[in-house]
């Protein structure tokens, strides 16, 4: 996932975290969701899953400096 020889800061950590949650929570959603948030529950996954998605792309280039 990280690059060899960078240094892993604990925040970047839990943004992956966080974001693996995220993903999964819009995939529990997207399965079950119906009972919790009635019949128009797929687009609120979707935003959920794809906010994981950013949040563990945000997590793997915190640390690079930018060229």
């Amino acid at each position: 996932m990280f690059e060899k020889n960078e240094p892993i800061r604990s925040w970047q950590y839990t943004l992956f975290i966080l974001g693996v949650s995220l993903c999964l929570l819009g995939a529990f959603l997207m399965v079950v969701g119906e009972g919790i948030l009635a019949e128009n529950h797929s687009g609120i996954a979707a935003v959920v899953g794809i906010s994981g998605i950013g949040l563990i792309a945000r997590a793997r280039n915190c640390g690079k400096k930018q060229e």
